[in-house]
């Protein structure tokens, strides 16, 4: 639990054997393809007891030789966002953004317009209790003739 408060180490790999469970650790600071941080650590679950014991490497953090994680300008999110605005495809935002100079690799690209998409507009999923209580709302025929509303519905799980 400690280590997940502290938020510099992610799960690596886990050996399961007779004495019991290791949970190997890496540090999260570098990219996960790539040279590793000498420091890591794991945690022993052994069968015999309720206990877990950690073991720590004694080699200090090394993050000077790796490449932090690549995050583009806030430019160019204010760009993407002015180009989302315009209802461009993600094809063309990428090549506005290619000409004027950001390097961002088209996977960055979309997973950045998903959380964008998903901060405008909300989940793209319903769930099946708000869309009973969307009908129940929509029940009342408006005074409007625009108005939409719902006829009958019948729920059933």
């Amino acid at each position: 639990m400690a280590i997940k408060q502290e938020k510099q180490w992610s799960r690596y790999y886990t050996n399961r054997g007779y004495d019991g469970i290791k949970v190997h650790y890496r540090c999260n600071q570098v990219q996960f393809r790539g040279k590793q941080c000498n420091a890591a650590l794991y945690l022993h679950y052994p069968n015999d007891t309720d206990e877990v014991v950690a073991f720590c490497r004694a080699n200090e953090h090394d993050h000077t030789n790796s490449i932090h994680r690549k995050v583009f300008p806030e430019e160019a999110n204010e760009n993407i966002e002015e180009l989302f605005g315009l209802r461009l495809k993600l094809k063309n935002i990428h090549q506005v953004l290619q000409d004027k100079n950001f390097r961002i690799t088209f996977n960055q690209l979309k997973n950045y317009l998903v959380r964008l998409r998903k901060k405008k507009f909300g989940p793209s999923t319903l769930i099946l209790g708000e869309l009973e209580s969307l009908c129940i709302e929509k029940s009342t025929v408006p005074q409007a003739d625009d108005e939409p509303f719902v006829l009958s519905y019948n729920v059933t799980v």
